[in-house]
């Protein structure tokens, strides 16, 4: 029995000890918790929060957006200036002077704009300023960036304070995308021309950002206090936006390197040259440029559907973009950026393939016969064998032809590379007189596919359902799923038939400082969304 208690004694004790043990890790657990969270806290309090933002512009020429041709312009001006409407980060349009559009008919147009929005320089914004705008963007003709918004309003015509109307001359689908120019103010101007008036670097607008100091050196942009969005909920983080002014990317860069700069953008392929790869954040964007392959489907050669789809399946993208780009571009399977909210649709299939491309030609009667495909019809064998132009003023398409051309040989496909001087290549453009030509365009906001296979298109393409496709999207004024619909049976449409062939886009980076708190998503059209919410903390 004694032995019996003895047991329980040293059980209990043991027990105690335990519980003891478990007491103290527990309390030492919490001690270092809170030792962390005031450490943490410590840490938060120590942060130092600063409120400007300094940006740079190279080769400044105007700050007023409406006749600069400076890009830097273009992006900061939107800081200051505002359009009756404007574009999303996927590129759906969105109102922001004007609280509404109507479309009374294909060619008329009605903006409804938000009241009491005032000027940086007080006054409020009216219709007038409107119509005042879109007349010296007219005036001043095609050296304005925005002239093709404005060129084919026919008539403008005041119905109230805050209503106008907006006539064009033709049916244009999604013409509401033309109504993002920047209103100016027609008071501050009082007649005066805003294509050689001398108070241009001063204009108010009625932005986030209105203009304050300016040097030789740099344009300081004042927080807006008056601006509307503030009334909205909206908020500005940043009191301050400098816009460093410099003579050359270079000088620009080695700013940025010794700190004298917050964010910059660059469409260059080689910046890491002059800032190194370290010690940065960058956001890179789909820019505007695309280049694309125009197949002739008229020709003798290129009407035959199959070989038209072979080609694509026997150019491999990725590697002409490490070849000719760096790898700094990006490949497209379309010519709408891949951000666009109608991108948003089931993809197919237009890789690399050689399989696939010598498998297309063999289905269709196509034989492999000394070195190339060869098909007998019409009493006579067809070789394929296709001319491709080029222009020799820019290398790199040159370039990228003779990969092309490397590419299609190795399956069995010949190619004639043309290169064409200047007026030879705009000569085949507008005669068409071609199997295929290397070219390109700047991509707009719009996603307006009718100059790819609509009338007139460079590849000579003539489809009934292309037709009523475009027709039915043309008819649409919102952002529907319909029309998201429509755009999935288009793209499968031009998969199947290949009129074109797409290659890829530029690239847009921009590049900041690590203390940037805050969403950068910048697209072509806008490199400051969210910029509400930014500050830097270091």
């Amino acid at each position: 029995m004694k032995k019996i208690n003895l047991l329980k004694y040293i059980f209990v004790i043991f027990v105690i000890a335990l519980v003891i043990y478990a007491i103290y890790l527990n309390r030492k657990g919490n001690e270092e918790t809170i030792y962390e969270n005031v450490s943490q806290v410590k840490e938060e309090k120590n942060l130092t929060t600063i409120t400007t933002l300094r940006v740079s512009a190279i080769n400044l020429d105007t700050i007023n957006p409406i006749i600069s041709n400076n890009q830097n312009v273009q992006d900061i001006s939107k800081l200051i200036y505002e359009p009756m409407l404007s574009v999303t980060e996927d590129y759906q349009i969105e109102t922001c002077l004007a609280k509404e559009w109507i479309s009374l008919s294909d060619t008329a147009y009605v903006l409804v704009l938000k009241e009491g929005i005032a000027w940086q320089n007080g006054g409020q914004l009216t219709a007038n300023d409107v119509k005042f705008t879109i007349e010296q963007i007219q005036a001043v003709g095609p050296s304005s960036i925005y002239y093709a918004n404005v060129e084919h309003i026919s008539k403008v015509e005041i119905l109230s304070t805050y209503t106008i109307k907006i006539t064009i001359d033709s049916k244009i689908p999604f013409f509401e995308y033309n109504f993002t120019f920047p209103i100016m103010s027609a008071q501050y101007y009082e007649g005066d021309f805003i294509g050689t008036s001398l108070k241009n670097n001063n204009a108010p607008g009625t932005g986030k950002y209105m203009i304050g100091n300016i040097t030789g050196t740099e344009i300081e942009l004042k927080r807006n206090n008056t601006w509307w969005g503030l009334s909205d909920g909206k908020n500005l983080s940043l009191d301050t936006v400098l816009v460093k002014l410099y003579t050359s990317a270079g000088e620009a860069y080695n700013a940025f390197k010794l700190g004298n700069l917050d964010l910059m953008t660059t469409q260059s392929l080689n910046y890491e040259e002059y800032i190194g790869t370290m010690g940065y954040s960058t956001t890179e964007y789909i820019g505007r440029e695309y280049d694309y392959l125009a197949l002739n489907c008229s020709s003798s050669i290129l009407k035959h559907k199959e070989l038209r789809n072979a080609i694509n399946c026997a150019i491999d993208k990725s590697n002409i973009i490490t070849s000719v780009y760096g790898n700094k571009y990006y490949t497209t399977d379309f010519p709408i950026s891949t951000s666009n909210f109608l991108y948003n649709v089931e993809k197919v299939s237009s890789s690399y393939n050689t399989n696939k491309s010598k498998e297309l030609l063999e289905n269709a009667g196509w034989e492999f016969s000394n070195g190339c495909w060869q098909k007998y019809e019409n009493s006579s064998t067809i070789i394929a064998r296709v001319n491709l132009v080029v222009n020799t003023g820019n290398p790199s398409r040159v370039a990228v032809a003779g990969e092309i051309q490397k590419q299609l040989a190795e399956v069995g496909i010949i190619v004639n590379v043309i290169n064409a001087s200047d007026s030879q290549y705009n000569r085949y453009l507008s005669e068409k007189n071609y199997d295929m030509i290397l070219t390109g365009k700047l991509i707009g906001i719009s996603p307006d596919l009718t100059s790819y296979i609509g009338e007139n298109n460079l590849s000579n393409f003539e489809d009934l359902e292309a037709r009523e496709l475009l027709k039915e999207i043309a008819d649409m004024s919102d952002n529907s799923d319909e029309l998201k619909n429509k755009y999935r049976q288009l793209i499968r449409l031009i998969e199947e038939e290949k009129p074109y062939i797409s290659l890829y886009f530029n690239r847009g980076t921009v590049i900041y400082t690590q203390d940037l708190q805050g969403k950068v998503s910048p697209n072509f059209y806008n490199i400051f969304y969210n910029i509400e919410e930014w500050v830097r903390q270091y």
